[in-house]
Parts: C-alpha cells; sequence; structure tokens
C-alpha cells in the first residue's frame, strides 16, 4: 500500500480512530473511552489532556492493524461531537477540564444575552439556538466565574481543533465546527462578527483562524 487516510472522531463518551486505504476498504479501527465530569448539576466535562493521549494511543493502534508505515499516511481527517470548548494557553495546554455537548451550566449567560443583546439578533447572525449553549455562550460563564484563570486562555477551540492545534501548531476552526461558536459567529459570511464580540466582551483574539 502506498496511500492511505486517517480518521480520528471524538464522540462523547470516547474516541475512535480507522484507517483506509485507497479504495476506501477499512484497514484499521479502534475504540477509547474517557469519563465524564460531573461536578455540578448542569456541568459535563471531560479532562481535556485524555483526548490527546487517547489520539496517540488510537493512531499507534490503528497504524499496527493495518500493517503499514506512517508515511503511508497520505491525509488525516479530524471531527467531534460539537458543541465542545476547549481553552488552551500560549503553551497549547488546557486552561480547566473541556466542555462537552451535554454541559447546559450557563443559564445566566442564556437569560443576559436574551436582556442585552436580543434572541432574534443573535438568531439572525448565527443561526444559532442559545438554549443549545454554544461555546460562547460557556465562554461567558468562564469569564464570569473564573475571572483569573480566564485571563490565562489563548484560544477557545472544539475537540477536533484542539487536536489539529497539537499535530500542526496552528489554532484553527473549520467552518462547520465554527457555527457550533454560535451568537457572535456569522453564519452566512463564515467570519467572526467583531461588533457582535465587542458586544458580549469577548476578545476577538480568543478566537481561533
Amino acid at each position: 500500500m502506498s496511500n492511505c487516510f486517517l480518521g480520528v472522531d471524538y464522540g462523547t463518551g470516547g474516541a475512535k480512530a480507522t484507517v483506509i486505504d485507497d479504495t476506501g476498504a477499512v484497514i484499521g479501527f479502534a475504540f477509547e473511552e474517557y469519563p465524564f465530569f460531573h461536578d455540578q448539576p448542569g456541568w459535563s466535562e471531560h479532562d481535556a489532556r485524555n483526548y490527546w493521549d487517547a489520539a496517540c494511543r488510537l493512531i499507534h493502534t490503528v497504524i499496527s492493524e493495518a500493517g503499514i508505515k506512517a508515511a503511508e499516511v497520505k491525509g488525516i481527517g479530524l471531527s467531534s461531537a460539537l458543541p465542545s470548548m476547549v481553552m488552551v494557553d500560549r503553551n497549547h495546554n488546557p486552561v480547566h477540564r473541556a466542555y462537552n455537548l451535554l454541559d447546559k451550566r450557563a443559564v445566566d449567560q442564556v437569560a443576559w444575552i436574551r436582556e442585552h443583546i436580543g434572541e432574534d439578533r443573535q438568531y439572525q447572525l448565527s443561526g444559532y439556538p442559545i438554549d443549545d449553549h454554544p461555546s460562547l455562550v460557556n465562554l461567558l460563564w468562564e469569564k464570569k466565574h473564573r475571572p483569573q484563570e480566564y485571563r490565562k486562555i489563548h484560544k477557545v477551540l472544539t475537540i477536533d481543533g484542539f487536536i489539529a492545534l497539537k499535530l500542526t501548531g496552528r489554532a484553527t476552526v473549520h467552518y462547520s465546527g465554527a457555527a457550533f461558536y454560535g451568537v457572535a459567529y456569522d453564519l452566512r459570511n463564515r467570519r467572526f462578527d467583531q461588533q457582535m464580540l465587542a458586544d458580549i466582551g469577548v476578545d476577538p483574539a480568543l478566537m481561533p483562524d
């Protein structure tokens, strides 16, 4: 074999990896669970360090199972359940645990957006219902409740964005994932809206490319 492709996907309860050949046949597959943390009602978190550790183990496993050399992997695809939020510092280390899609703690932030921004305005921009707690809603919770740690945040990423950062050194988000940031993401023009970020009090520098 000379052309193989690797995929890594992060679900709510675990991660899986697969290798396919250039005909689309699966030649390697592995799955690994990781724990939830529910410290308070409405909270649902993962230890973000588990994401990268799992990726390293899974990738080694599927390459070995496929019987190929790493150099034969010609492309890598990443995906994750959304919305999710991994906050990293300048050294690309997680700041606190990661949010997964089951986290619904930011009810006060949802109410604040309704009152000060308007549900219709944010929905017309983002196309995302704030009751589903998109990433920017949860980021506002972090800003209010953990202000010292909030100042350590360099970038706010999805789970797959965090893995892409570890693989490439670049903090990015794909357009589909960006939609799950909600509130200030301009769905039609595919960019973060500077005015809306200013209105909710989030530094645009925290957003990935």
